[in-house]
């Protein structure tokens, strides 16, 4: 199964629509994830991406998760598949809780080897949203946790973490501090009215729990943490290149393979590059470890 996932940078202009299938088209993916698809838009998205093979288009923003409010972003996820789609286990609702639940979708897809629960999520970036990005996190982790014990992926773009570390660590955009044996310092003080211990717990309650949801990090489980991490988003001014973009699995999966499409970041189609991952589904599963 080849997983490609993608910011596309509000994508909605006609030209660019052209661009940004052509270059999915041309890696012939089974299942699409795409983040910041411009909402009056999505039916050219749409229509773009089933000329890529991949028949089945689902919106996050389509219907709308609750129906007692209004969407406040013009933009919103897409998860489009060659594969029949399925509601997600247990409905929609899950979404409300969020500040803008359009960033956030899940849905069941119907594959030749069985059904896989895929989600995936635009976290807000914390400087336009302050603490708006860590209740994203928290609905989104709440899900991973009540989610069955079955063959599921996470994509996305999560606008963290601030830095990978040598040690394997990472620092959110909580902590600030490396210790002299090069990990993390415990973050301390507060963050916009907080203590900041409660941003880095909402970060890592998708990013780093494993004992809790079960998802592993695909290209650290490919690559280890010998890699150093790739940049994945540029900025033109004021920060610094992060790795934003990343795919997470169940042990159900195999990873065969992962990386990402910087080409196509460099060519201007985003500023985000596109993070491919190749799975295998398992015919025997390993236990769960309960230490993650």
């Amino acid at each position: 199964m080849y997983l490609l996932s993608w910011n596309v940078k509000r994508l909605g202009a006609a030209k660019r629509i052209k661009t940004v299938a052509n270059e999915i088209a041309s890696t012939a993916p089974d299942i699409v994830t795409l983040q910041e698809v411009r909402s009056k838009n999505a039916s050219s998205v749409a229509d773009a991406l089933k000329g890529c093979g991949l028949a089945h288009v689902w919106h996050s923003h389509d219907p709308p998760p609750c129906s007692d409010r209004d969407v406040t972003k013009d933009y919103h996820c897409v998860i489009a598949s060659r594969w029949p789609l399925d509601d997600s286990p247990g409905g929609d609702g899950w979404r409300c809780s969020a500040p803008f639940p359009e960033v956030l979708g899940r849905v069941t897809v119907k594959t030749p080897e069985g059904d896989v629960d895929v989600l995936t999520a635009h976290i807000p970036h914390g400087s336009g949203h302050k603490w708006g990005k860590i209740e994203t996190f928290e609905t989104l982790a709440l899900a991973l946790r009540s989610a069955g014990d079955r063959p599921r992926v996470l994509t996305g773009d999560f606008n963290e973490p601030r830095r990978f570390l040598s040690s394997g660590q990472f620092l959110t955009f909580a902590e600030e501090e490396v210790t002299a044996a090069g990990a993390m310092a415990p973050p301390r003080g507060h963050l916009r009215g907080r203590p900041r211990a409660d941003w880095s717990a909402g970060v890592r309650s998708v990013l780093a729990d494993t004992s809790r949801h079960g998802l592993r990090d695909a290209f650290r489980d490919r690559h280890g943490f010998e890699v150093e991490a790739p940049v994945t988003h540029r900025v033109s001014k004021g920060d610094a290149p992060r790795c934003f973009d990343h795919t997470f699995v169940s042990r159900h999966f195999e990873v065969v393979g992962s990386g990402y499409h910087h080409s196509w970041q460099r060519r201007g189609c985003s500023d985000h590059s596109a993070m491919w991952t190749k799975l295998r589904l398992r015919t025997a599963v390993p236990p769960l470890d309960p230490w993650g």
